[in-house]
């Protein structure tokens, strides 16, 4: 099940320098690029067991960890 305490403990565990995350936090101030944001997805694909990555899929929708909890609620 998607949830923001998932989003935000993975994101975490994710990056280098874990800030205080909400789901208001861009990935700009992450210091993400669409690389990072992949292999986000990637992990989420393994923490959700679904197929999150398709050819629909276009990486500048996502701009913070909120954009990525509405796909992911969209998908599972």
């Amino acid at each position: 099940m998607v949830n923001e305490e998932l989003i935000l403990t993975t994101v975490a565990e994710f990056i280098e320098n874990p800030m205080s995350l909400t789901l208001d936090t861009s990935f700009q101030e992450m210091d993400m690029d669409s690389t990072n944001i992949v292999e986000l997805l990637i992990e989420f694909e393994i923490l959700l067991n679904t197929d999150i990555l398709n050819q629909e899929l276009n990486l500048d929708d996502f701009s913070t960890l909120q954009d990525i909890h509405d796909y992911l609620k969209k998908l599972c």
